[in-house]
């Protein structure tokens, strides 16, 4: 409990601070009484819905300490374009195309792209 931050320490450092809170947290902003236009990104892996209650109070508590709202959509899955720049970054000896429909499309773009054949095993070295 001696390495607890407390409101009183995130208030006096929030310009030095990242603070990761949920929906059931937003009281918390009562007491540590945000500086206005600090920063509130919202980081979502979930389709947005028009109907969500939980986005409406949200927005009603990011409006009233005049914070600025940003919203990132956080999905396990890279484009395409993200996919191939990481290939040819990390330039890997093989690359396997899994979770595709196109293998092949895969192969145009990086030279280290082994194909994969249903039922049939793969040697990893």
């Amino acid at each position: 409990m001696n390495k607890m931050a407390t409101f009183e320490d995130i208030r006096k450092n929030q310009h030095n601070l990242i603070m990761d809170i949920d929906f059931t947290q937003f009281t918390e902003l009562i007491d540590i009484q945000p500086c206005a236009e600090c920063h509130f990104i919202h980081s979502m892996s979930e389709p947005f819905s028009e109907e969500d209650i939980q986005d409406t109070v949200m927005h009603n508590w990011l409006n009233h300490f005049h914070m600025r709202f940003h919203q990132l959509h956080a999905s396990g899955h890279m484009s395409k374009p993200e996919l191939i720049d990481m290939v040819n970054t990390i330039q890997p000896k093989h690359a396997y195309a899994v979770h595709t429909e196109n293998q092949k499309l895969f192969k145009t773009h990086c030279n280290n792209i082994q194909p994969i054949q249903q039922a049939k095993p793969i040697q990893l070295k």
